[in-house]
Formats: C-alpha cells, sequence, structure tokens
C-alpha cells in the first residue's frame, strides 16, 4: 500500500526541502490584471472579473505553475485542481489516453467536463470528452489554465456538467522569435520548435511538435503484470502543429486565425482474438476564425466559427484469430466477423458559430449575451453500425448580468436557453451573490441547473458483429451468426444537476489567497449501460444499452492556499473531501457502478517552488489521491506520488535558455491507476528550451 502522509508532514517535510527563508479571451487580458494580487479571469461569465467576484470557486494554473510542475502532459496538470482525479487509462477498446474528472462519476471520456482551448470547446461528439494526447498543443504554448470548480451550463451549455476547463494559448505578440525545446527520458521523447514574427499589421506564431513514448513501459519480456496474453499497447508516436495569427484590421476591429493538426500512430488492442495488438492512425484538426469589433471601452462584440475534425483509421482484420462456438450442441469455427474483417475509419467533426455581445449598461451593471449554432456530425462503422454520418444539431441563446445594487454586494444572474435535435429545450439558470466582508475577505452563496445530454454513441450506437462460419458447413447449419454487442438508447433524457455552493475567499497579500468552498450537488437521471435481451443475437443477455436509471448526492468541502514568500518562493496546496451518496430511484436492484467509490474520498495536492540563486530553481509536487474505482475501471487503493524538477538558467550567444531534470514519483510508490494492472513507477526525463 502506497504511504499515507498526514497534511502537516507534507508542508513540513516539503517546507523545510524548499521554504528556509520563508519566514522572514482571454487575449483581452492585460499583463496589469496579473500583476495584482489576484488574477482576473474570463471563464466564469465571459466577464472580466477579479476571483473575489465570480458566481464559482477557480482555480487558475499560471505559466509558471506550469513549468514547476514538470508535467509531461497537458492533462497532468489538473492534478493541482482540488476535487479533480486524474489518471492513465490504457483504454482497452478505442483511445489510450488520460481520465480526467472532477467530483467522480470518472470513465475514459470527460463527458461530464466542458474541455475548450481559447474559447473552442475540444469535445468529441462520438464518445463525449476530448482525447487528451490528440489534441495539437504543445505545453510551451500555454498562457494559463482557468478551471471553474462547479457546473457552469449558464455560461456554456450542457456538459459544462461538473465543470470547465478553459485552456488559453499565449498570443503571438508575446512569443516574438524562434524556441527550440528538447525533452527524452523514461516517458518518451519531445521535440517542440516554435517561431513567433510580426508584419505591418499581424502577430503570428508557428510551432511544431514530435512527440513519442511508449506508455507504460512494458515488463523485460515484453508482457506488463506478468501476463504473457495482455502485452502492453499503448505505444504512440504523434506530429502536432499549430498556427495562430492575430491581425489589427482598423483601429477598432481585430481578426484572430487558429490552425492545428495532430497525426501519427497509437497502439490499441488488449485480446488477441478480437482485440488485438495493432497500431491505429490517428488525426485531428481544427480551424478557428474569431472577428471582435470594440465598439467603445466598455462594448465589445465578436463572431466565431470553428471546426473540428477526429479521425482514427485501423485495420485489425488480418490479426483476429479465429474462434470455437458451440451453437445449439454443435462445435463451430467462427471467422473474422463484420465490420472488422477490413479497414474501419472513424470520424467526427463539429461545426460551431456563436455570436457574443458585452457592454456596460451604467455604473452598476454589465451584461454579456449572445447565441449559437452547432452541428455535429460522426461516422463509425464499429460503433453505430454503419458509415454514413449520424448527426446533432443545437441552438442556444445565453446571457449574464453583473450587478452591484450595495457596494459591497454584486449579483450574477444567468441563464441558457438550449435547443437539441436528442431532448429538445431545456434552460440552465445559474444565481450568485459575492458579499464582499472588508476589502480582502469575501464570501459567496450560488444556486444553478446544468444538464448533460446523451452523446451519439449513447443515444444512436449500435455496434453489431457478423461472425462468418467457417465450419462444419451443411443442411440445417448457419453461414452466419450474429453478435450485438450495443445498442443506443433513442428516448434517453439529459442528466440534470441541481448545485448549491457556499465560499470564502480571503485575500492574504503578495499574491496570496485561502479560497474554502462547499458544495451540495443532486444529479439526476444518470446515463448508465446495462444488459438487457433484444434483437436476433446469438448470446442473449449480453447487448448493452443505456438509460436514465440513476439519482446520486455530492457533498464536497474544498481548500485552496496560494501564497508567495517575497519574490523567490510560492506555494500551492490544495484539499478537497468529495462524498457521492446513491439516492433512491425507479430502477430496482443495485446499480452496476458503485458511484459512491468513483471519487477519492480525500485528496490533496501540494507545488513549491523556489528561486535558490538567479540561476537555479527547484520545485517539489506531491500528490495523494485516496480509494477509487472509476467506471468501468478497477477498485484501487490510495496513491502517493513525489515529484522533484531542478532547473538553470543560463544564457548564450544573445539567447536564453533553461536545463531541466524532472523527476516523476521519486519513492517508486506502486501506484495503481484506473486499471490495476497499470503500475506507474518512477520515471525521470531531462529537457532542454533554448529561445533566441
Amino acid at each position: 500500500m502506497p504511504p499515507r502522509l498526514s497534511l502537516p508532514y507534507t508542508l513540513l517535510i516539503a517546507g523545510g526541502a524548499l521554504l528556509p527563508g520563508a519566514a522572514a479571451h482571454a487575449g483581452a487580458l492585460s499583463e496589469s490584471d496579473f500583476l495584482s494580487d489576484l488574477p482576473v479571469v474570463l471563464s466564469a461569465t465571459r466577464l472580466r472579473q477579479p476571483l473575489s467576484e465570480t458566481p464559482a470557486a477557480m482555480t487558475v494554473i499560471d505559466r509558471e505553475m506550469i513549468r514547476d510542475s514538470g508535467a509531461w502532459d497537458v492533462a497532468d496538470l489538473f492534478r493541482l485542481v482540488p476535487g479533480m482525479y486524474v489518471a492513465y487509462n490504457v483504454d482497452k477498446e478505442v483511445v489510450p489516453g488520460h481520465v480526467v474528472s472532477y467530483h467522480g462519476m470518472a470513465d475514459p471520456y470527460a463527458k461530464r467536463m466542458q474541455i475548450q482551448i481559447d474559447g473552442r470547446s475540444v469535445y468529441t461528439p462520438l464518445f463525449g470528452g476530448p482525447v487528451w494526447s490528440n489534441i495539437p498543443l504543445a505545453l510551451e504554448d500555454i498562457e494559463r489554465v482557468e478551471v471553474v470548480r462547479g457546473p457552469s451550463a449558464a455560461t456554456y451549455g450542457a456538459n459544462s456538467f461538473l465543470g470547465v476547463i478553459n485552456i488559453i494559448t499565449r498570443e503571438p505578440g508575446e512569443v516574438q522569435g524562434t524556441m527550440v525545446s528538447l525533452a527524452a527520458g523514461r516517458p518518451g521523447r519531445d521535440a517542440t520548435l516554435r517561431h513567433g514574427g510580426r508584419t505591418e499589421r499581424a502577430d503570428y506564431r508557428m510551432t511544431l511538435q514530435l512527440r513519442g513514448d511508449n506508455g507504460y513501459t512494458d515488463d523485460a519480456d515484453g508482457q506488463f503484470a506478468g501476463n504473457p496474453t495482455r502485452p502492453r499497447s499503448d505505444n504512440k508516436r504523434i506530429g502536432n502543429l499549430s498556427l495562430r495569427s492575430d491581425w489589427r484590421l482598423t483601429d477598432r476591429d481585430e481578426l484572430q486565425f487558429q490552425f492545428g493538426y495532430s497525426g501519427g500512430m497509437r497502439e490499441t488492442g488488449d485480446v488477441p482474438n478480437n482485440n488485438p495488438r495493432r497500431e491505429k492512425e490517428v488525426g485531428s484538426q481544427y480551424e478557428m476564425l474569431r472577428w471582435q469589433r470594440n465598439l467603445g471601452p466598455d462594448e465589445q462584440f465578436s463572431l466565431r466559427f470553428f471546426h473540428n475534425r477526429d479521425r482514427f483509421d485501423e485495420n485489425s482484420g488480418g490479426l483476429i484469430q479465429n474462434e470455437q462456438f458451440v451453437y445449439k450442441g454443435i462445435p463451430v469455427t467462427l471467422g473474422v466477423p463484420a465490420p472488422l474483417d477490413g479497414p474501419l475509419r472513424h470520424v467526427a467533426e463539429r461545426y460551431d458559430l456563436e455570436a457574443q455581445h458585452s457592454l456596460a449598461l451604467g455604473e452598476r451593471m454589465r451584461m454579456v449575451w449572445g447565441g449559437g449554432l452547432r452541428h455535429d456530425a460522426v461516422s463509425s462503422p464499429l460503433y453505430m453500425g454503419t458509415s454514413d454520418f449520424r448527426s446533432f444539431r443545437q441552438q442556444n441563446l445565453f446571457g449574464n448580468i453583473e450587478w452591484r445594487p450595495l457596494q459591497k454586494l454584486v449579483l450574477n444572474i444567468g441563464a441558457m436557453v438550449e435547443n437539441n435535435s436528442f431532448v429538445g429545450t431545456r434552460t440552465s439558470p445559474r444565481l450568485a451573490a459575492n458579499y464582499h466582508l472588508t476589502p480582502a475577505q469575501t464570501v459567496r452563496a450560488s444556486v444553478g441547473r446544468a444538464y448533460r445530454n446523451p452523446v451519439l454513441f449513447e443515444q444512436q450506437g449500435n455496434s453489431r458483429w457478423i461472425y462468418p462460419v467457417l465450419s462444419p458447413v451443411g443442411p440445417g447449419l448457419p453461414t452466419s451468426l450474429p453478435l450485438q454487442y450495443l445498442r443506443g438508447q433513442d428516448k434517453l433524457q439529459p442528466e440534470r444537476i441541481d448545485s448549491h455552493e457556499l465560499g470564502y475567499l480571503h485575500e492574504l497579500g503578495h499574491g496570496g489567497a485561502l479560497d474554502l468552498k462547499y458544495s451540495y450537488d443532486r444529479v439526476s437521471d444518470l446515463i448508465e449501460a446495462y444488459f438487457f435481451d433484444c434483437c436476433a443475437t446469438t448470446i442473449p443477455g449480453t447487448v448493452r444499452t443505456f438509460g436514465n436509471r440513476r439519482n446520486v448526492a455530492i457533498r464536497a468541502f474544498e481548500a485552496q492556499w496560494q501564497q508567495r514568500f517575497g519574490e523567490s518562493t510560492q506555494v500551492h496546496f490544495g484539499w478537497a473531501s468529495t462524498r457521492i451518496d446513491v439516492l433512491p430511484s425507479a430502477q430496482a436492484g443495485p446499480p452496476p457502478n458503485a458511484y459512491d467509490q468513483t471519487a477519492p474520498r480525500h485528496s490533496q495536492n501540494l507545488l513549491l517552488a523556489r528561486q535558490l540563486t538567479p540561476l537555479w530553481r527547484a520545485s517539489v509536487g506531491a500528490y495523494r489521491a485516496g480509494p477509487v474505482k472509476a467506471i468501468s475501471g478497477d477498485s484501487l487503493p490510495a496513491t502517493m506520488r513525489w515529484d522533484l524538477r531542478a532547473a538553470r538558467q543560463f544564457r548564450w550567444h544573445g539567447g536564453s535558455g533553461e536545463l531541466a531534470l524532472v523527476v516523476q514519483n521519486v519513492a517508486n510508490a506502486g501506484n495503481r491507476e484506473f486499471y490495476a494492472d497499470n503500475v506507474l513507477g518512477r520515471r525521470a526525463y531531462a529537457s532542454l528550451r533554448f529561445e533566441f
């Protein structure tokens, strides 16, 4: 069992190492906003607000924290968020990747989280949530991450169910010149090249990244967990290209263009007979265009369009083994089933258009409002039963008013009305009040409602295999046998969450803050998979479908503390206690998923960084999570992980650089993530970055 360290010991050990002197849309934000004690954020309501006036608790991960964390993947950053569960999932069917979930109900896809990059949703329509490793985004291009810890459908619509992650990239004007970054070690290999330049009216940056790794390292004999029938199948080689250009068309008009592409090879597979170890070609691309007109000092109008496309190509037909099966007492030999007997392509696309208008309605009131159109389309012979595209359409109207009826009181009143082709029309409201007890202390209360729409796989999925009978052949014997694995349910209702939150924020000065949050959320009509009898299939009772079958209550208390000690030392600490209770529902029998175990009951994170000398910087990270059993995952014990990073800055031939060494899981604890055979040992890598 991993060692258990209490909070006092954690702070004492890390503090002794690094604190010897301690006791003595985003692009519109200016640098001065982040030189103040607390950052100004955009993600909570789409209005610029200090953290003391947002309607929900938030975590901001800035560029300095990203570097100090030593994170290898973007998803690793969210271990710094209280209440967030992050794990690496060697998915056995689709694409390996990270699991990121807030307040439980964790599964291989963040279906209940809204993930955005510069306001562009990266929620893939087929299964929901992002495929983190396929996002064309380099860590070096991230300016900061704003995490809204709570339902935010009033701002971003359905599927902003438990929270929102908004990744904000660096403006081209701030990254002029060339940057080269190289990293290598046990996690893998990474080479990144970025160049930023400008013309008379435009700034641009272009980033090229090549990345490869072996995932969870195999045992010496090519196995893992000592099981010769299950080789490790999570290697990848990915190339990323991204471009952003910001044009100043006139004194009032700005135009932003973004493009990104990610493509390469991923290993997958688990079971030799029908899911063999193989390679998939993966590709992901996006294009985004955003025009903004400044109508006045406090008024802007913007129009944004983006297109996402995800693609997976594979061909496992030549690798699948024949199977033996007993049909009505007769042993038969089955061949490769359709559609696995040939090349397969899965494609998911999203088209999104949105208009937004923000303005001041006087000295005490501001407003943002707008609307959008969305079209999703998916083609997947394996999961949808056809190569034809299945579609989903949605329209929405949204608005938020920030009103100051009293000098010390700030009200946020917001709502979004959505209509879509699956569940019709729903309204997601939110009301929040922030009261400033003193200039440095604020209490917050909020109530709201949010929905999660069914994804295409849940609503229209149709996974059906047809096995050819190779032998025996004769009169009265079938030539093929059908096997239905899954059938979607077209009468699903959206999941609903009714949220209640109390918060307290104390600004401690010198960039420090203590943030406390208590929330009670009631989740109704949870969509879950279950087995049922249907249709013509060879093995009755083995077909899965989906239904609105459960209700749960989530109670959570969270604390977050950030502080700077002088100019050289920074501390970030997070703690969360989450309890999930299954409530009575109309469905009989125990739920197939132990929802009360899908979030660690207790979790903590710590990041300490110190500038030891003008050239040397060191940091330590500690992450602990209690026992957990994610949906479709294994029941796992608590984990404890320590990370260390040491870096030296240097100058050479007019440029500046950094050489760093990162060691993750220093104690080599046998932490298991998502599945019992996903054992993460000690990992170390060295990196070199040079800018000129």
